[in-house]
């Protein structure tokens, strides 16, 4: 398929704007995850590359092949829905057996094709059950196999683990990734609203809002450098802090003034400020894992003080929301002893950690290193 690629494809229903001028690269046996909150247009996307919805402008290539005007017969697809959308009347071998009987393939091989897809997938001793004898996972592993007896060059998934429990979800999440690095040569497209699935599970992650692509990257890139406010809060658990400060370069050294104290960043932090970056005021992302309690005394280094309102326990690590000045921010604190709520804490940020953005366009005031790859979503 040598990849695929939407070029400045917009999708309007009765005039709103749903996807507007989306470009994107999807690389040949990848494996693409959308991402973002409801209404920014991933599901669309999706239903546009598999031909269930045709763009208002643009075009969708697939290799050197244009498939804008192609039905959805013609693409070399298959797509797993939120929904099982099993047949109850079926066995899981009939469910899996229906789409070739269907498209009058040959059957000579058709129960080979069955028994190789349901060990892949872990379901053959279930061959002979009806789906309400099956359990949510089991479920959707025929939903996944119905769609792989095809051998698509192009496997597209609308938010298929968003029915399954906690535990399922993460076992299923593995097992998906598993199920693509065998499938080498299959190109997977993933739409979700969970940030955690999209970083765990893609090669690369799409971060859309409002119908706009922000960025594309993968998931540690993402982390480490949001080129959006927008992209540093949705990426991330806890949501990232941004508060109000000011930035100040004099003599080669930078620092930051926020919450009422100053931090000096560190040299490298610093040395990534773009020629844009101006003495004056900036947002400052900081996240909960580099906001930790000062050791000794507070001082010139950048200690703030703040009192503990909500601590949250995850079984590994304790997150609490404290009241600094008029803001609250959210940072991991030791599991013992246990904050509780009213304690006075210092804290204090990592001066190579803090992330800055323009307080108007809310864009990242950090680059990248020079030696590294960029890649753009634009």
């Amino acid at each position: 398929m040598n990849g695929i690629r939407f070029d400045h494809v917009w999708k309007l229903f009765e005039g709103n704007v749903v996807v507007s001028d989306l470009t994107l690269d999807i690389r040949e046996g990848e494996f693409l995850v959308l991402v973002g909150p409801s209404g920014c247009g991933k599901t669309t996307s999706l239903r546009m590359l598999a031909g269930l919805e045709r763009p208002s402008h643009g075009r969708i290539w697939m290799g050197n092949k244009d498939v804008t005007d192609l039905e959805v017969g013609e693409r070399d697809i298959s797509m797993v829905f939120q929904s099982y959308a099993l047949y109850p009347n079926m066995t899981v071998k009939k469910n899996l057996a229906f789409g070739p009987k269907v498209r009058k393939e040959p059957r000579q091989n058709l129960d080979k094709r069955i028994n190789d897809v349901a060990d892949l997938l872990g379901i053959r001793h279930l061959l002979d059950r009806a789906p309400s004898a099956l359990s949510g996972g089991q479920r959707q592993r025929v939903a996944l196999g119905r769609a792989l007896i095809r051998e698509p060059q192009l496997f597209l998934m609308d938010e298929p683990l968003s029915n399954l429990d906690a535990a399922l979800r993460v076992q299923m999440r593995a097992e998906l990734i598993r199920l693509h690095n065998r499938l080498e040569s299959t190109t997977t497209v993933y739409v979700t609203h969970d940030q955690v699935e999209a970083l765990t599970m893609g090669d690369r992650v799409a971060v859309l809002k409002d119908g706009l692509l922000l960025q594309v990257d993968t998931a540690n890139d993402l982390y480490e450098y949001p080129e959006t406010v927008f992209v540093g809060e949705f990426i991330g658990s806890p949501k990232m802090n941004v508060v109000p400060g000011t930035l100040d370069v004099t003599g080669g050294v930078a620092s930051v003034t926020c919450l009422g104290v100053t931090t000096t960043l560190s040299a490298q932090l610093a040395g990534r400020l773009e020629g844009a970056a101006v003495n004056g005021p900036v947002l400052v992302g900081v996240r909960a894992h580099d906001l930790h309690l000062a050791k000794g005394r507070p001082d010139e280094s950048g200690a703030v003080t703040g009192l503990v309102d909500i601590t949250e326990h995850t079984g590994t690590e304790v997150f609490a929301t404290i009241d600094v000045a008029d803001l609250k921010v959210i940072a991991r604190l030791p599991r013992t002893p246990l904050p509780q709520h009213g304690q006075a804490v210092q804290l204090a940020f990592n001066p190579e950690r803090v992330l800055l953005f323009d307080p108007e366009s809310k864009k990242s005031l950090l680059g990248r290193n020079s030696s590294r790859e960029r890649i753009s979503a634009r």
